[in-house]
């Protein structure tokens, strides 16, 4: 048997495939086109063994870890920058058992493999509406399908699953095994292991059904929504049915002067007699008259693909999705508006009833619930050019806000980008979610899999127990949790300064070898290295070695996504002592840093050591291209002309965005002491004659015009006063039709951004702000708020617009 020393292809059963090899590409793309993620290494696993061997290497490396089945979701987590992707399509066996109406499907199949094993025998589970679409991802999100009012969910038919976790057992889970696993798997997603086999419950159906697509001209649209509300107030479990809004394709059966226009089709289905379904389905086939009705006896297989002539792979993709309470003549009214003004022809919205045999499962069953909701509204926004993506995200979230008054305040995880972990917990309810948290705690408590829509084990606003009976004694122990939180800072940082993380770079290593390189006395970093163990930073083998967790590998500098200079930052005797004079700026609203070095932090900046000067500039840097990524993936610069990028520090969110359009010119303003030490990086950025480094006192005016002006990180430096003073130069620097983006954290009731307000408050006298205050500090300078864009990272990005345009 190989060793865990020997090469991991040795290891395995499947094959391992890295960056240059043969299909990397191939293997990496997925769905949606707007990610382009590379990881270090895909595996393609052949078995649960590999599955285990894959999250153990992760592991050992410190690597994020993603799991791939279809790839069909929108949000690109199956593969992600760096980590290991544990590839499952090639292990898609399926077995079907006709005589007790039970499949085996492994973690791989897909929809369109699943139903045609099924359909050979005239069985069938609620499955996607897309054939490309993975089992594994809808089911564990819960799963919608043509089926759902007869049959219910996907997960509502979910007999069992075998379970890689991250502790390497391969688990059964099921009602009588392991059953408050298998309470959250049926809805709470990948968060807690990854499923390698799922058994179903079988149902008749087919193999030939009633069903189509009925198109109907746009002037009717308003119309048929509320007849087909009326229609599914009263419709028999029997029939599936969905209204799409599409633009017609340029087909034959077409009519040439609907080719390309909006128009609107009712996906119709009738899980019963064919003659029976003529008779219920004929209100809706009726109405109008249609452009075309092609309603007949198909197969259920055909069914299953209806939707797909629209829904092409590799697109621009970004969904949005809403539970609606009802459907009131006010939100029809919305509907008509936005799906009739479409950006793009590839764009569908669909609106599907629910009701039926989803309804009638109890709510707390299983970890999935909101199955009062009516309706379900999807809107898939697709498009070809990446170029366009400002305006088609725009309009889907304009309609996704019009819509939003009418909504339950949940949706389909499944159906949705990252929308952060409020709306995570809205999906579920706070009662479910806190099972759900301490689920993970259980069987994941490193959050190995966070590739997902994450449960964290650590709720992330957990509130303080109230005291309850006479002891009362929760809420004091509360307060000496949070209290802890200074000794697990400067652990982190300790351990950060050692260079632990560097030393495990390679594979675990024993304490004594650790120890010896980190110049450290043996029990005492034990001892350091146990504490930090409880907080997912390090752990030891079962050789008694430590080893690297995905928390810990991100301490070391050679990590693509490196914080250990911030950690370290972070434990400099000057930040220390600054934050001890916290009661000063409370007391005075002024920063303590000037009080603790006798100046402030650009002056102090200016005339501090080579040493910290090099580490500032480190942990600056390092902390700069982690979030440019996601400041890039958000917004598309193309078209932005000259940028200038004012108080932009070492330049590197203007050098990414000039890198990735040789269109683009750019100019960095800052002050000369910043500007002198960051001209010659800029050189070596390889940019020719298209970046150009301007002093400049931004306060006052910025000394050229531009087209875009970026505001990286730099108005929660200062106050109102100051912050509308740096606008007000902005906005007179830029040129007609211009735009101002804005990146900065919003107070939104999270702690981070809380506490980064605090370090602002004592280190520069600035302020961290919401919505409003923001959107009130443009219209004083001058600018109109537009837009904000939310981010992977916890910044956020508002685009400003000049007053006078």
């Amino acid at each position: 048997m190989p060793s865990d020393e020997s090469p991991l292809e040795h290891r395995i059963q499947g094959s391992v495939v890295r960056p240059g090899d043969l299909h990397y590409d191939e293997y990496r793309k997925v769905f949606n086109g707007m990610i382009d993620h590379r990881p270090r290494l895909i595996i393609r696993c052949a078995s649960p063994s590999d599955v285990v061997e894959g999250i153990a290497h992760a592991r050992r490396q410190g690597l994020p870890l993603s799991v791939r089945a279809g790839g069909h979701g929108v949000t690109g987590d199956a593969v992600l920058d760096d980590s290991v992707c544990l590839d499952l399509r090639p292990m898609n066996s399926i077995t079907i058992d006709p005589d007790s109406r039970r499949a085996r499907v492994g973690g791989g199949a897909n929809w369109g493999e699943f139903d045609a094993a099924a359909q050979k025998y005239g069985l069938a589970v609620t499955g996607g509406r897309i054939r490309g679409t993975g089992v594994a991802g809808l089911t564990l999100g819960s799963g919608s399908g043509w089926l759902e009012r007869k049959l219910g969910l996907t997960c509502d038919s979910l007999a069992s699953v075998e379970i890689v976790t991250a502790d390497g057992k391969v688990l059964r889970a099921s009602e009588t095994e392991n059953q408050e696993l298998f309470w959250g798997v049926r809805g709470g997603g990948g968060n807690f292991g990854v499923v390698t086999e799922f058994e179903f419950r079988l149902h008749p159906v087919g193999p030939q059904v009633l069903g189509g697509l009925v198109m109907y001209p746009p002037f009717q649209v308003a119309e048929l929504i509320r007849h087909f509300r009326d229609f599914m107030a009263t419709a028999p479990d029997e029939v599936g049915a969905g209204l799409a809004f599409i633009s017609a394709p340029d087909e034959p059966f077409v009519p040439e002067f609907a080719r390309g226009k909006p128009v609107v089709g009712a996906v119709l289905s009738y899980f019963g007699p064919v003659a029976e379904g003529e008779e219920v389905l004929r209100p809706l086939r009726e109405f109008g008259p249609p452009v075309r009705d092609m309603v007949a006896p198909i197969s259920y297989t055909d069914l299953q693909g209806l939707l797909e002539p629209g829904t092409h792979e590799g697109m621009q993709n970004y969904w949005k999705a809403e539970f609606l309470a009802g459907l009131p003549d006010e939100a029809i009214d919305h509907i008509v508006r936005f799906t009739q003004s479409v950006p793009s022809r590839f764009t569908q919205t669909l609106l599907m009833p629910l009701g039926g045999a989803l309804a009638r499962v109890d709510n707390d069953a299983m970890a999935f619930g909101q199955r009062e909701a009516p309706f379900n509204l999807h809107i898939l926004s697709m498009w070809e050019d990446p170029a366009d993506s400002e305006r088609q995200i725009s309009w889907t979230r304009e309609f996704h806000r019009a819509i939003q008054p009418y909504s339950t305040g949940g949706a389909y995880l499944n159906f949705i980008g990252k929308e952060g972990g409020d709306r995570i917990k809205a999906a579920f309810g706070p009662e479910k979610y806190e099972r759900l948290v301490e689920l993970k705690r259980r069987y994941d408590p490193a959050n190995v899999f966070a590739g997902n829509q994450n449960i964290p084990p650590q709720a992330e606003t957990e509130q303080e127990p109230e005291e309850t009976g006479e002891q009362g004694h929760f809420a004091p122990l509360a307060v000496l949790e949070l209290l802890n939180g200074m000794w697990i800072a400067r652990a982190l940082q300790v351990a950060a300064q050692l260079r632990i993380a560097e030393q495990l770079g390679d594979g675990p290593r024993t304490l004594a070898e650790l120890a010896a390189e980190c110049g450290c006395e043996p029990a005492a970093l034990g001892r350091l290295i146990s504490a930090l163990s409880t907080v997912g930073f390090f752990a030891r083998t079962g050789e008694d070695k430590i080893q690297q967790t995905p928390l810990s590998a991100v301490l070391a500098d050679g990590h693509p996504h490196s914080v250990g200079a911030v950690a370290r930052l972070f434990g400099s005797t000057w930040q220390w002592q600054a934050w001890s004079q916290l009661e000063y700026s409370v007391r005075h609203g002024k920063p303590a840093l000037d009080q603790v070095v006798g100046t402030s932090l650009p002056d102090f900046l200016d005339t501090m050591s080579p040493e910290d000067g090099a580490l500032f500039d480190q942990a600056m840097t390092g902390l700069s291209r982690f979030l440019n990524r996601t400041i890039l993936n958000a917004y598309d610069f193309s078209g932005a002309g000259r940028i200038a990028d004012v108080s932009g520090g070492h330049g590197t969110l203007l050098i990414d965005i000039l890198a990735g359009d040789p269109s683009l010119t750019g100019v960095l303003l800052d002050r000369p002491a910043v500007t002198a030490k960051v001209r010659e990086k800029t050189r070596e950025a390889g940019l020719g004659g298209r970046l150009d480094v301007v002093d400049c006192d931004y306060l006052e005016s910025l000394p050229e015009q531009a087209d875009t002006i970026v505001l990286n990180r730099v108005l929660h430096d200062w106050d109102d006063d100051s912050a509308a003073r740096i606008l007000r130069a902005c906005r007179a620097a830029l040129r007609p039709g211009g735009r101002i983006v804005v990146v900065e954290q919003l107070m939104t009731g999270d702690k981070r951004a809380a506490f980064l307000d605090l370090q602002m408050l004592v280190l520069r006298g600035g302020r961290e702000r919401t919505r409003t205050e923001m959107a009130e500090l443009f219209e004083r300078s001058g600018l109109r708020l537009a837009e904000t864009i939310n981010t992977t990272s916890p910044m956020c990005l508002l685009i400003g617009h000049s007053l006078d345009h």
